[in-house]
């Protein structure tokens, strides 16, 4: 039998390679970028039971407006 060795980083060290600091990237963040990050947090939010199913309704209403909205205008544009 061959031994199979795992020559994958571990966790931690990809995360370390992947991670940089917030306040860096969000001097490039733009209006998409900003959706995505409220969306996250939205999710995370309604994950964790944190939002009552009127609020998740309207957060989940809210976020597919505004990329409905985000989408309209990129496919303008092109």
């Amino acid at each position: 039998m061959q031994k199979v060795s795992n020559t994958q980083p571990s966790n931690t060290e990809a995360e370390a390679q992947v991670l940089s600091s917030p306040f860096e990237e969000v001097k490039n963040m733009n209006q998409v970028m900003a959706v995505n990050v409220l969306i996250q947090a939205a999710n995370a939010a309604q994950g964790a039971g944190a939002l009552s199913v009127r609020d998740s309704v309207l957060v989940a209403s809210a976020a597919e407006f505004l990329t409905q909205r985000t989408t309209d205008t990129t496919n303008e544009k092109a």
